[in-house]
């Protein structure tokens, strides 16, 4: 059965297939692993080492140097766990405890704060300040063209000459005439007549 076995390592595992998972193992990190992911890695990596078994002491040690720095590492620090086993339930129990304290301990939004009469000047709700993209401006629903509520510029029936007058003078004028639109009242004002 041994020469068998043998053979069967020899024909189908990659060489010196122990000694990268020896070496993978030790220098293994969390990273941007969860935990779960983490420990089954660690464990596959243990179990592939089949001749030359890393000694407990140092794969509980590996393991919880690999971890990502936080609460978790430090408490298995605290504790130091015998085997890898122990500090990998360790672990997922204090990741469990640490997600069920965010979960309940606190409320995805701050309660509301009583109606209390301050003697000083009153806080200030920072949730109503606008920022300078949110804001719009407000015309309170009148045409842009004419002036008039009820409908938008796009659907404005005043023409143009309709609209100089509707929006008073707004034009940059400033006394000069309308071109063209010069009629025979204005030319014997100016003495103009022939």
């Amino acid at each position: 059965y041994d020469n068998f076995k043998a053979e069967l390592k020899i024909a189908f595992e990659p060489p010196q297939s122990e000694f990268r998972a020896r070496a993978e193992f030790l220098k293994l990190r969390q990273g941007r692993f969860d935990l779960h992911s983490y420990a089954q890695r660690a464990r596959y990596l243990v179990s592939s080492i089949v001749d030359e078994p890393i000694d407990v002491p140092t794969q509980v040690v590996t393991f919880m140097t690999g971890l990502n720095d936080g609460p978790i590492r430090n408490q298995l620090f605290r504790e130091y766990p015998k085997t890898l086993e122990e500090a990998i339930s360790r672990a997922m129990q204090e990741e469990f405890s640490i997600k069920q304290a965010k979960f309940q301990g606190f409320p995805s939004r701050p309660p509301r704060q009583s109606n209390v009469v301050h003697d000083g000047p009153e806080p200030m709700d920072i949730s109503y300040i606008s920022t300078p993209g949110n804001e719009r401006p407000h015309n309170d629903g009148k045409c842009f063209r004419c002036g008039k509520s009820g409908h938008f510029a796009r659907n404005c029936k005043v023409s143009l000459p309709d609209r100089q007058t509707a929006q008073g003078s707004r034009s940059n004028n400033y006394g000069r005439s309308n071109g063209r639109r010069f009629d025979r009242s204005q030319r014997s004002k100016n003495g103009n007549d022939q």
